[in-house]
């Protein structure tokens, strides 16, 4: 090697490491993306599901395209396009991995088709963030508000599949409501199932400083609330369900931007059902429903309204 091609190589090396650091200091802890089902199929590659992949690389694109970048990607479970085979879970963070090239962190839920044993080994870095004993828990603590990330996964017995409900339950849930009642901050509450199925509605509505649950599985945007259905109580919490990024249903996913006072959760929506990859008509419909999501927006208040009957 020559002086000339040393001096070369040394001067590349720091222009990555000059752009690296500048990618990092772009990072803005007060946003973050949202996916959720991403449905990946690293089992048995090209049958079936290609779409799904290509659309997830061009999110992928699009959110390191961002600036400033987000300090943190949450996926919201269903890593798998079926029976949470470890191909899936390897193709997964195949294509997430750019972001976690650029310094962004990845907070992790598991959904109805996912196999947490899988999860870890293609993710062994998990293993060292989980909160409670044999399930995928984590919490992100953001500038203004706390982010607890839950596992809502049942689980059946060796590879026949899980159940498509979700739970939170027995240590988890104990933990839950300690950490609920322990709480200083807003608090986000977030798993791949609704808080009704999830069976911790009373949780999420009774919470004294939770104000928002975020979760998957319907692949339908959706911004609604949770109440405690309990006769003279008016509290209610502010929900919202995700899009699938790139599998079936409303398509896209959303950015979450953390203020002193509130948060917003904006709808970045790519299509409905049909995608760009099918070369099929769009019925106008389905257009009309792309068209009345554009920029989409929920708004979660920190503040938590009293019960205006005891007041």
């Amino acid at each position: 090697m020559t002086r000339r091609e040393f001096m070369g190589g040394l001067a590349a090396l720091s222009s990555a490491s000059v752009l690296a650091t500048d990618i990092k200091s772009e990072l803005d802890p007060n946003l973050a993306v949202f996916l959720s089902d991403i449905h990946c199929n690293g089992k048995y590659p090209g049958r079936w599901l290609e779409h799904q992949h290509a659309i997830l690389k061009r999110y992928v694109a699009e959110i390191l395209a961002m600036r400033p970048l987000p300090a943190n990607v949450l996926v919201f479970g269903d890593f798998s396009a079926s029976a949470g085979w470890v191909e899936d879970f390897k193709l997964a963070r195949e294509i997430l991995s750019p972001l976690l090239d650029a310094g962004i962190k990845l907070t992790c839920g598991m959904g109805n088709h996912d196999k947490r044993r899988n999860f870890l080994a293609v993710f062994p870095e998990y293993v060292d963030r989980l909160l409670v004993k044999d399930r995928i828990v984590s919490k992100l603590e953001l500038p203004y508000c706390d982010f607890i990330m839950l596992d809502t996964l049942r689980e059946k017995e060796g590879d026949q599949g899980n159940f498509v409900d979700g739970k939170v339950e027995g240590e988890q849930l104990a933990w839950l409501r300690r950490k609920i009642a322990a709480a200083k901050r807003p608090l986000f509450l977030g798993a791949h199932h609704c808080p009704r199925e999830s069976g911790i509605r009373r949780e999420v509505t009774c919470g004294p400083t939770v104000c928002g649950y975020v979760f998957g599985h319907e692949h339908i945007w959706a911004d609604n609330f949770v109440h405690d259905g309990t006769y003279g109580n008016s509290q209610t919490v502010q929900t919202a369900t995700l899009p699938s990024s790139g599998f079936y249903g409303d398509l896209g996913y959303a950015v979450f931007r953390t203020f002193a006072d509130r948060a917003e959760l904006t709808l970045h929506q790519d299509d409905f059902f049909f995608n760009r990859e099918w070369k099929r008509p769009r019925p106008k419909n389905w257009l009309a429903r792309v068209e009345a999501h554009k920029n989409a927006k929920i708004t979660f208040y920190y503040e938590k309204i009293g019960n205006f009957y005891k007041m």
